[in-house]
């Protein structure tokens, strides 16, 4: 028998509205020990946010967290899946996606959130699919340099023209000996 969203999901979510300051959701995200929450605003899901969201976005742009707020982070607009979906298919939309998380609406009412996580701990098989996503993402997100500048992993010599072989930065010279 094939588990459903409904099945998996996590029903107790947390909301905040889009003009909490991001310093008070660090803290409700710590407090809870959770990695994202909803954005509400008249009782309608605008948007989430995400601890990547806040190191991304916030702190990694040097503002400071009391004074940037929900909304200018947040990603928006939600994407959703019904309770009776099957896991695979939330899977399969996470990852063409590329999320890690959707919200579960059933008559335009949220009833709660689904992960990765939640997924991967239920049904271990679905993990290379959600694996080869988060490799393709962070391919996207960071680019592999043709070329550094430090220590070489084998010499230990300075060198501006370091090459990544087999997983290590070696000068030219080290590269010349592979």
């Amino acid at each position: 028998m094939e588990l459903s969203v409904g099945d998996v999901m996590t029903r107790a979510v947390i909301y905040v509205k889009p003009t909490q300051n991001i310093k008070k959701v660090a803290e409700l995200m710590k407090i809870h020990d959770i990695d994202s929450l909803l954005v509400m605003e008249n009782k309608k899901g605008v948007g989430i946010v995400t601890d990547t969201d806040i190191i991304r976005k916030v702190v990694a742009e040097g503002i400071d967290p009391s004074n940037a707020h929900v909304g200018d982070i947040m990603t928006s607009p939600l994407v959703t899946i019904n309770p009776e979906a099957d896991i695979d298919e939330a899977a399969k939309e996470m990852s063409k996606q590329h999320i890690k998380r959707l919200v579960v609406t059933k008559r335009n009412n949220i009833v709660g959130i689904i992960s990765e996580d939640d997924i991967v701990n239920v049904e271990p098989a679905l993990s290379t699919l959600i694996r080869e996503h988060n490799m393709w993402s962070i391919e996207e997100v960071t680019p592999i340099p043709e070329s550094l500048s430090g220590v070489c992993e084998s010499c230990n010599n300075y060198s501006e023209d370091l090459k990544i072989r087999d997983g290590r930065l070696l000068c030219e010279e080290c590269v010349a000996q592979v």
